[in-house]
């Protein structure tokens, strides 16, 4: 990018609030947080962040932080065990030792000829001109699809999360927010301790809601999962309805996790966040290089598809430095894996360059233990370069004095 991408004005700070965006990326976006993360809480500015906003493997690491007992460290090393193990592996054993692979398969199969069929009745419809929209057959199909990969992938992220529903994340930790993405209505879905949000739709209640439900919802990236199928009833103006709806990954619409905090959202239908005065947004991606010619139709798709998901981070980006010019937030800081570091003034001997972290996948795999360092490794060290360039005022006092010497 061109532009400083780590801004945040020093100014007497105490009493302002703080927001933190995970953004997501997979096992990636795990690890580079968890740097993220060590880094904020080492300076005490983690334990003064009152919301966290999180998608896919970022909703990962925030669904751990807010709901593992314990002190940071032993967060800490539980994500670490957590990337070592990986999820895909456990999904694989699943399918094999329960009866999860055969529900999915069923569901699959049964849809596969439903829609099959349905395909030709809505056809027939067509050309006799009695084709109508609205949720019936052949429209939709006429049972929820409540087995496939993603709900086995819940089930490992339920073992995970030892079961805890949202209901029971920890009050000692901030706010969360996890986010995915409704495919019908095209907008956002919010998943939180109290509620879920969708604007088109209204609230709904987060009773016997899991964590685990709300992550693999954020984490159903679209190429290989397919999305989560239910029916809810929501309250919208004092109007409850049931609206059937369908979820995926929160990175296809807002993947840096910010949507929610800005502080000039209209909250006359949307779900009310309160505003943050400072924002933290940790970007677990990497920039854009020139690839081969995308002479066919998949890798041109491809390379449609990674222009526009680009260009909407970068939109968001941009945003922030927009709000922050016109006095909306106080300032911001963007740790960005993907981050030349020659636009970092400190650094060190030891640090973790971006060519030695650039390549890593975005998947659920199991990661060895030397990629595990070098990703937190980044992350602790970039918010840590940038605290001390462009906020200054969130050291600790020693350090503080220090820099003065």
């Amino acid at each position: 990018m061109g532009m400083n991408e780590n801004l945040l004005v020093s100014n007497d700070d105490s009493s302002d609030t703080i927001a933190l965006a995970l953004s997501g990326g997979g096992a990636r976006a795990m690890a580079f947080h968890l740097g993220c993360l060590r880094a904020l809480h080492d300076l005490g500015i983690l334990q003064r962040v009152s919301t966290i906003t999180a998608v896919s493997g970022g909703s990962v690491l925030a669904g751990l932080y807010c709901s593992y007992p314990g002190d940071f460290e032993s967060f800490e090393a539980k994500v670490r065990e957590v990337l070592r193990q990986g999820f895909v592996m456990q999904a694989l054993k699943r399918v094999v030792t329960s009866a999860d692979g055969m529900k999915a398969v069923a569901y699959a199969t049964a849809l596969l000829f439903e829609r099959s069929v349905a395909f030709i009745a809505r056809l027939v419809l067509w050309l006799c001109g009695k084709s109508k929209p609205g949720e019936h057959w052949p429209n939709s199909a006429p049972f929820l699809r409540k087995a496939s990969r993603t709900t086995i992938l819940r089930n490992v992220f339920s073992k995970t999360f030892n079961g805890c529903m949202l209901k029971d994340l920890r009050k000692d930790r901030p706010t969360l927010i996890v986010i995915a993405c409704e495919l019908r209505a095209k907008a956002a879905f919010y998943f939180t301790r109290e509620s879920l949000h969708c604007w088109r739709y209204g609230s709904a209640s987060a009773d016997g809601v899991e964590l685990a439900d709300a992550v693999v919802a954020s984490a159903a990236y679209p190429a290989a999962l397919p999305a989560l199928d239910q029916r809810l009833v929501f309250n919208k103006k004092g109007v409850k309805a049931a609206h059937r709806i369908t979820l995926t990954d929160g990175g296809v619409y807002d993947n840096l996790g910010l949507a929610p905090i800005w502080p000039d959202r209209d909250f006359s239908e949307s779900m009310h966040v309160n505003r943050h005065d400072r924002i933290i947004a940790c970007r677990a991606g990497y920039s854009l290089d020139v690839t081969e010619p995308s002479s066919v139709w998949m890798s041109r798709m491809g390379a449609a598809f990674e222009s526009v998901f680009a260009r909407a981070q970068n939109l968001s980006t941009k945003r922030l430095f927009d709000l922050k010019e016109a006095g909306k937030l106080k300032g911001f800081l963007l740790p960005y894996l993907g981050q030349k570091d020659s636009s970092l003034k400190f650094t060190n001997t030891n640090m973790v360059s971006g060519e030695v972290t650039a390549g890593y996948p975005t998947n659920f795999n199991a990661m060895d233990k030397e990629w595990i360092e070098r990703l937190v490794r980044r992350g602790e060290q970039i918010v840590h370069a940038q605290v001390k360039e462009h906020w200054p005022s969130a050291l600790p006092t020693q350090t503080q004095e220090v820099e003065k010497l």
